[in-house]
């Protein structure tokens, strides 16, 4: 699976409880995240290979800020 900016939004979607449209740089705590659901999502972060903490993610819980942080942290596959 190749993870996307619409795959990161749907994920966000899903976690939040709020049917509006959250601006990129609009802190998701607002729109109801809570740990329980950060926790959820680094586990599906690490099943694509993505290497993650909880702090990471809470200090910065934006979509623009989780989407620099997913590909910073995004394994580059070498050739051979």
């Amino acid at each position: 699976m190749t993870l996307t900016r619409n795959w990161l939004n749907d994920q966000i979607a899903a976690m939040v409880e709020d049917e509006d449209e959250i601006a990129p740089d609009e802190s998701l705590i607002l729109f109801g995240l809570d740990s329980i659901r950060v926790m959820e999502f680094i586990g599906t972060l690490e099943e694509q290979g993505i290497k993650v903490s909880f702090e990471e993610l809470i200090s910065k819980p934006t979509p623009n800020a989780w989407w620099a942080l997913i590909e910073a942290k995004t394994p580059v596959h070498q050739p051979g």
